[in-house]
């Protein structure tokens, strides 16, 4: 997914993975329109890794769906947790180490290090402030980041980078045992070039050998069907 946010294009967080992120795309009232729960990447274009690459289909989809030139991608980093049990979990480390600071030792470990400065930052939250300092609004404010902090998307990467192509020609329109098209006779499809695709390409070459062969089969078979009797 592309992005054109302050912080993609100062390359901050460049290099830097979640692990079991769940990403989150939401339509422009803030409804969520899919989940996908895995690794996740920050690039210096926007976003990328599994999870991503999975939820990038829907963007496309969507931004053309809603007319919208950018949609929101919402980042839960512990989707383990729960909003309020992250904050309660952020306020006791707080409080069992009151003279420690907070970035580098109290919340060491929860997220990493990078983001966690960086979710801290954005969250109001000094680099020097230690737990004793922490207001409750604070930690409240930190755990809202870390269980869905808001990435504006505009896209996707051109067709070149793309692992797998999306749309083709409609299921509805062809015979699933034959593969023959419903629309014109004699013409049978196989592969990407129907509307069937995996996730992230998982099962695209399956799927096209076995729409390959059931084609050509059939194909094969009207064709000797049609074709006149031989003369020995």
């Amino acid at each position: 997914m592309t992005s054109s946010a302050p912080f993609i294009r100062s390359r901050r967080l460049q290099g830097l993975s979640l692990r079991n992120a769940a990403v989150t795309l939401v339509n422009p009232k803030g409804k969520p329109i899919q989940t996908h729960r895995w690794d996740m990447l920050f690039t210096h274009f926007g976003l990328s890794g599994p999870a991503v690459l999975r939820l990038s289909q829907f963007v496309v989809k969507a931004l053309k769906k809603f007319s919208v030139p950018e949609l929101t991608v919402k980042i839960d980093a512990r989707p383990g947790d729960t909003e309020e049990s992250l904050f309660h979990i952020l306020l006791k480390k707080a409080e069992e180490e009151p003279n420690k600071n907070l970035k580098k030792k109290v919340w060491k470990g929860i997220v990493p290090e990078r983001y966690l400065f960086f979710l801290m930052e954005k969250s109001g939250l000094s680099e020097e402030m230690n737990g004793f300092k922490l207001p409750k609004e604070g930690a409240r404010r930190m755990a809202q980041a870390l269980k869905g902090f808001p990435v504006k998307v505009n896209g996707t990467l051109p067709i070149e980078k793309a692992f797998i192509t999306g749309g083709g020609v409609s299921l509805k329109e062809i015979e699933p045992k034959t593969m023959a098209s419903k629309i014109m006779p004699g013409l049978y499809f196989c592969g990407e070039i129907m509307d069937i695709h995996g996730y992230t390409g998982g099962y695209n070459i399956t799927a096209a050998f076995v729409t390959g062969h059931a084609a050509g089969r059939a194909a094969a078979g009207a064709a000797m069907e049609k074709a006149p009797p031989s003369h020995y």
